[in-house]
Order: structure tokens, then sequence, then C-alpha cells
């Protein structure tokens, strides 16, 4: 994993620098209907809930509504054990909906985003599923015209389940690429 987002990151620094000595002003910055994520990161179950934290891993596809607003989908997967030590893997499909208070900045594109889905800790000790939803923040670092980093951290609320605890955090990092 590592080495993907070195070379990511490589790769970033690489095509930017193929702009050096050109006009940044008649450069024409073409704008991209969809995008696709992968994320990955800890969801920290600060609740005492019987999960322990996990690292999740998945996609997101998302959509550009208009210029300060988009839509994704985002499937992310983990496994870890429960307070029996039974293995069992965490599951999370959501949509979420995101603003960008900055929608031209350059290097960062900050925003803002709200959403929901359905959550489950599948094969435990005691299976849990239901609806969960989720706010957070977050911020794109862009290294090409169609390549992005990206860092966000959400509060997640598992409130509507019956978990014994409600209030998580989870912080995700990962690549967008736009087309």
């Amino acid at each position: 994993m590592k080495k993907i987002l070195f070379s990511l990151c490589l790769l970033g620094f690489i095509a930017g620098t193929n702009t050096y000595g050109q006009d940044l002003n008649t450069t024409v910055i073409k704008k991209h209907k969809f995008y696709l994520d992968y994320v990955m990161g800890p969801y920290l179950f600060v609740d005492h809930i019987p999960y322990d934290a996990v690292f999740m891993n998945g996609c997101r596809l998302g959509f550009n509504i208009k210029q300060r607003f988009d839509f994704s989908i985002e499937y992310v997967v983990g496994q870890q054990q429960d307070d029996q030590n039974t293995l069992g893997m965490t599951h999370n499909v959501n949509g979420q909906l995101a603003y960008h208070p900055l929608p031209e900045s350059q290097l960062f594109n900050p925003y803002l985003f709200v959403g929901g889905g359905f959550f489950e800790f599948k094969a435990f000790s005691s299976d849990v599923y239901g609806i969960s939803y989720h706010a957070g923040g977050g911020t794109t670092v862009k290294f090409t015209n169609r390549l992005s980093g990206l860092f966000e951290a959400r509060y997640l609320n598992l409130g509507l389940m019956n978990l014994g605890g409600e209030h998580e955090l989870a912080v995700f990092w990962g690549a967008r690429v736009a087309f």
C-alpha cells in the first residue's frame, strides 16, 4: 500500500513539473463530471461497543452535480475481532452529499459532507446491522487535472443500531481519479 501511495505521489509530481514554464493564464482546466476514489483509514469506535476499531478500505464513485455540490456512493469493508475474540467483517455502504465552499481553489479543494447508509458487523459472536449516518469535512490535494489525493474526517453515528454506543469517528485518506 505504501508503494502504491508513493507511486501516486511521484506520478503527480512528474505530471506537475510538465507545466513548468507554461503561461498558466492560458491553461484551460477541464471540469470532469465523475470521479472514482480509493479510500482507506480507521473507524475509531470511541464509545464502548463490542467491536474493536477497524481499518476500512474501499471505493467511492462520485458525480459532480454543480460547481459546488457532488454526490457519491461509497463501499468500505474491514476485518477485526469483537470482545469475544471472534473474527468478523464490517461493511459500510452509504451515500453522501458534499459541499465545496471554494470550488475554484487550485491546490486544495476543501469540502463538507453529510450522508448515511447501511452498516453491518457480520459473522461475529453476535451480528449487528442497521442504518448509520455521518457528517464531516475533508480536502483534496490536486496533483494533476485528473489525479488528486484526499484526506477527510467524519463523525459517525450508530445510534439507530443496538450497540450500546453511538458516537464514533473515522479518518480516511486516499486517491481520486476524475473522468
